[in-house]
């Protein structure tokens, strides 16, 4: 069973350079982008029109390698997240899920930015923290002991993103080594990434029906 585990997350990111980092956290904001997407249908709220063109933008920016320059979705990126200003009888259970999605997609570009392995963490934190959400907020798993928080560890989807994490590290690593052209390397991630990004719509989906 894996856990999230923030140093040595950190510690391999590190090895992998800041175009390592810069895609890590790319494909965790894209894993996230359908949950948004999904938010966005339910409750007729958001701009995930605005999300996909920077998600895009990203994308083709690795893939020619055109790095740095301003990320304007950084000035208004705030403004995106469901606020806890709404009236509480206006909130749903997706608005935590919308939040990680944003909050993921801000730290890809501030790795485009500064490439600074920190934010490559915590857009993967913001994955986790979906899937853990997901356990303890939609289907009311108990939070409250050791043996709880074993018990959401454990399950399927939760798993299943924490190693996703781990796959994409160990390719970056092999891409590395091996000197796979960059052009290739960003076309699997992109790919991978958005299909991976469906899964959690269906889990999601039939919890919140």
């Amino acid at each position: 069973m894996v856990a999230f585990d923030e140093q040595a997350l950190k510690e391999q990111l590190e090895g992998v350079g800041p175009g390592g980092g810069r895609l890590f956290a790319l494909s965790c904001a894209e894993r996230l982008f359908p949950l948004y997407k999904l938010f966005s249908e339910r409750t007729r709220q958001g701009v995930p029109n605005r999300l996909r063109s920077t998600l895009d933008q990203l994308w083709e920016s690795e893939r020619r390698g055109q790095i740095g320059g301003e990320q304007p979705f950084l000035e208004e990126y705030e403004s995106l997240i469901p606020g806890e200003e709404v009236e509480r009888s206006k909130r749903t259970l997706l608005d935590p899920l919308a939040e990680n999605a944003v909050a993921a997609l801000a730290y890809a570009c501030q790795c485009q930015v500064s490439g600074e392995t920190e934010n490559a963490v915590w857009a993967a934190q913001c994955g986790y923290e979906a899937v853990d959400y997901i356990a303890h907020g939609l289907e009311d798993m108990d939070y409250d002991t050791p043996e709880a928080q074993e018990a959401i560890l454990k399950k399927d989807y939760v798993q299943a993103e924490l190693q996703r994490q781990l796959s994409d590290l160990n390719d970056l690593e092999r891409a590395a080594r091996e000197g796979t052209r960059a052009e290739k390397v960003v076309e699997t991630f992109r790919s991978r990434a958005t299909t991976e990004g469906t899964a959690l719509v269906a889990v999601v989906s039939a919890l919140c029906k």
